[in-house]
């Protein structure tokens, strides 16, 4: 008898740690590497509809990125993501990107976000965390380029390459055309 409650208490306590053990988070990390996720933020209204264009683009040009648009609840939780480098591309108005690049307004006083540029459309920036391979960043800003036709607004390649913050990966691409 004794031993038959003292297996149900060990059975009880190991519930909480085997639940862990098929937590979905695990799974999510490797969604986000097989996936190149467009992320932008929900209060960047006019990010949501060209994420979905610019992820249509991308999978034409380059289907092995299986692009995805991604979004945070607001801006805040966007800054927190890109900070902790959870997210390497995104697309944001130019202000936002500004913002989180040189902790400026609502992020004042927090620390620096250096995200670099891949390609500008209009008032939106398509950026990538710094350290992302040269290479990957390339064949990225290759497929945009193979995609300005369903692209509204995209800016000409000769004003992007002009982008002091502009990724080394896409800055090769840009100006091998």
């Amino acid at each position: 008898m004794l031993s038959r409650r003292l297996l149900i208490l060990i059975l009880l306590a190991l519930c909480p740690v085997l639940a862990l053990a098929h937590s979905p988070w695990g799974q999510y990390q490797v969604y986000r590497q097989k996936h190149l996720l467009v992320f932008r933020s929900r209060d960047d209204l006019q990010s949501y509809p060209y994420s979905k264009k610019l992820v249509e683009a991308l999978n034409r040009s380059v289907p092995e990125s299986k692009a995805r648009p991604a979004r945070a609840i607001n801006l805040e939780r966007a800054y927190n993501l890109l900070r902790t480098n959870q997210f390497q591309f995104a697309l944001l108005s130019k202000t936002n990107v500004e913002m989180m690049r040189n902790a400026s307004d609502q992020f004042q006083g927090k620390n620096k976000v250096d995200l670099k540029t891949i390609y500008e459309f209009g008032d939106l920036e398509f950026v990538v965390q710094p350290d992302f391979p040269e290479d990957l960043v390339a064949v990225v800003a290759h497929g945009v380029l193979e995609s300005l036709e369903s692209l509204p607004e995209a800016k000409p390649t000769e004003e992007v390459i002009a982008n002091n913050m502009l990724h080394a990966g896409a800055r090769k691409a840009l100006t091998a055309n």
